[in-house]
């Protein structure tokens, strides 16, 4: 059996925060993530800064074209203050989430010096992001990415997509935060099985006392060491 590897956060993937593609209408989807740049401050996680993007479609299927609406929202975690923002319209989905992602991605100038040549940034971690709720309900937050636990190809770039939610729980006297975390290997994802009796699936359940301990102890949980040769026996 091979030893444990840490899975490697490979890139951030979009989840519907407002609407459905199953309904009629718009479909709003957001994904967040750190980045880290050369020459600037870094947090405990090694990360510079905070990345928000966002999309806006008429029906939210993915293979369906029609104007798209991104925003890409960008703050650096040492500073304070408005975040960067970029913005665009796209034809379709697919060219808005590489837009959005592309402002994310920007090459950064040394903190402090724009006369120095701007570097390329490096993905760091994933990030939650709000879903949009109806007023009074309880909040939900929920983070997807894709990682790699293992080698990789052309082919097979990634080894798994890790969705999560987070749900407020108030009122109980229980932990007020329900945290859940799927794992979808690459092969139930690409083949379109990835449901609930897809081959490899795993699921976790547990509960924080806060928001903040639910969202760190979601990504230890994410990058817990894997074993490579076990994948399709989890």
């Amino acid at each position: 059996m091979s030893e444990p590897q840490t899975p490697r956060f490979i890139a951030p993937h979009f989840i519907e925060i407002e609407g459905s593609t199953d309904v009629p209408g718009p479909v709003r989807r957001a994904c967040a993530f750190t980045t880290a740049a050369p020459g600037w401050a870094r947090d405990a996680t090694g990360a510079t800064h905070h990345h928000l993007c966002m999309l806006l479609s008429e029906t939210g299927r993915w293979h369906e074209a029609g104007p798209v609406q991104w925003r890409t929202e960008s703050r650096a975690l040492s500073a304070g203050g408005t975040p960067s923002i970029a913005a665009g319209r796209a034809p379709d989905l697919m060219r808005g989430i590489v837009a959005a992602l592309a402002a994310a991605h920007a090459p950064v100038h040394p903190q402090g010096d724009a006369t120095l040549p701007a570097e390329a940034v490096l993905c760091v971690a994933p990030a939650f992001v709000p879903v949009v709720r109806e007023a009074g309900l309880p909040g939900v937050w929920a983070c997807s990415h894709l990682s790699a636990a293992g080698p990789v190809s052309a082919e097979q770039p990634w080894t798994h997509l890790q969705t999560a939610f987070i749900r407020a729980w108030p009122g109980g006297s229980g932990p007020a935060f329900r945290c859940e975390l799927e794992t979808l290997p690459f092969s139930a994802v690409m083949s379109g099985t990835a449901g609930a009796t897809a081959a490899g699936r795993e699921m976790a359940f547990w509960s924080a006392e806060s928001l903040e301990q639910a969202m760190r102890s979601c990504l230890a949980r994410i990058f817990a060491p894997r074993t490579a040769a076990a994948e399709g026996k989890r």
